[in-house]
């Protein structure tokens, strides 16, 4: 047993013999050695931390809740680094969104973890010199790879810029943690630790939630003509997590956010998170009795049995080669046959207008154009560039069906695609299908 741990026993012990004392004068006497013994505790606790960083911190069970009934701890009583305080409550939230279609068609995605002062409010952009714009780069060099692969999928952002989101969330929530403050790491802190230790326990508590999967278990699931009542998101929540969460709906009354509540004993790495009821109202969905949850990939009718419409339509973009399909475009808008389709978004050129007269594409990476080079390329500042399909449902660029690449893709080469022959050799035609 550390020093640490001993004295919390040891406080906790006189603590309570101090209550059960029956002569006031014992009373007094245990009290003010529990003020020494705690004194005492708090010092040798903050050296420790000085040295050894959060791993000084004592089992969680000898920490406090980060709220209780609502409040705070008392930070006069407190090591910050070893409890969350004032952000004591802490939210993991999540997104679907299906207009436009972001992330896996069944699974709900990461929107961030935040912490809340126990009662409703939070403190937001506590650090601006821990503003990082680069959390990509700062996970792979932590050696996050497969982190970061996971987020590519399940961390998405409405803008195609999913690396901002990440940003965002960091620099609004995580520098307003106290327990991912740089002192708290002791002496053997490494830039960026705290970032990691962030994302890492975002990623752990997500995949805890499987939001759609628990949803669907109760005959919950998105249709374009059911709707559901909060008292079934609740029950669904309840019987999964144990607890009422908080559902987002759009202006429309579409689902599109759920929120679980915790608090916390010990840091945020490595500490326990305990489920705990909603925190205020439970949703924002203004028609309780007919909440609409949306499919993603759909968002309409569909056009002839291919690809949906309405304001827009999703699809994938099945690459067909010597006459057969061999793989699809992904998301960053090149020919692949070992990875999963991206869903491509189709904006018609005029509203109320079919795809056959012009449309523009954006994928999670962004709007896709084609370069001067002829070359088509999906990214965050692209202007797109205009498309159309034909009458056999291939997708077409300046009136051509033909697309090229410099080789046919195979296993794990990811080939860029051209519009133009003298750029490419390899003639390929790119079918235009409804998302699976």
């Amino acid at each position: 047993m550390t020093r640490t741990a001993a004295f919390a026993l040891t406080a906790a012990a006189l603590a309570s013999t101090a209550v059960a004392a029956p002569e006031p004068f014992l009373r007094d006497l245990l009290g003010n050695i529990w003020n020494k013994v705690e004194d005492k505790l708090h010092d040798v606790q903050d050296k420790a931390i000085d040295t050894f960083g959060l791993k000084a911190c004592p089992a969680p069970f000898l920490l406090p809740n980060s709220c209780t009934n609502g409040q705070s701890p008392q930070i006069d009583n407190l090591n910050t680094c070893c409890t969350n305080v004032p952000g004591g409550l802490v939210l993991l939230t999540q997104f679907w969104n299906a207009r436009p279609d972001i992330g896996p068609n069944n699974s709900w995605t990461i929107h961030g973890l935040w912490p809340d002062n126990c009662d409703g409010t939070y403190e937001q952009y506590c650090d601006k010199t821990r503003e990082y714009s680069n959390i990509r780069e700062i996970l792979t060099s932590k050696g996050e790879t497969k982190m970061v692969e996971y987020f590519d999928t399940h961390w998405k952002s409405n803008t195609g810029d999913d690396e901002s989101l990440w940003s965002h969330e960091w620099d609004k929530h995580g520098t307003c943690m106290s327990t991912l403050e740089t002192q708290c790491y002791g002496r053997r802190y490494q830039q960026y630790d705290e970032v990691v230790d962030y994302f890492e326990r975002t990623y752990d508590q997500y995949r805890k939630l499987p939001t759609y999967d628990w949803l669907a278990a109760e005959g919950i699931v998105p249709s374009l003509t059911d709707t559901y009542t909060l008292a079934q998101l609740q029950a669904a929540a309840q019987k999964k997590f144990g607890h009422k969460i908080f559902w987002g709906c759009t202006n429309s009354g579409e689902l599109d956010e759920a929120w679980y509540y915790y608090t916390v004993k010990g840091p945020i790495a490595g500490g326990q998170f305990i489920p705990v009821e909603v925190v205020g109202r439970e949703t924002s969905c203004s028609n309780t009795d007919a909440i609409k949850y949306i499919p993603k990939g759909v968002s309409g009718g569909n056009n002839g049995g291919s690809v949906p419409s309405g304001d827009y339509s999703s699809a994938f973009l099945n690459a067909e080669y010597e006459g057969k399909q061999t793989g699809c475009l992904i998301s960053k808008g090149v020919w692949f046959t070992s990875g999963t389709c991206a869903t491509y978004r189709l904006y018609p050129s005029t509203e109320g207008a079919e795809l056959t007269a012009g449309f523009t594409m954006t994928t999670s990476k962004g709007p896709c154009t084609v370069s001067q080079g002829a070359e088509l390329s999906c990214a965050s500042g692209n202007i797109a560039s205009t498309f159309a399909i034909d009458s056999n449902n291939y997708l077409t660029y300046e009136g051509s069906s033909q697309f090229y690449a410099k080789n046919a893709a195979a296993g794990q080469a990811q080939e860029p695609v051209y519009t133009s022959s003298s750029e490419a050799s390899v003639p390929f035609k790119i079918n235009i299908g409804a998302p699976q």
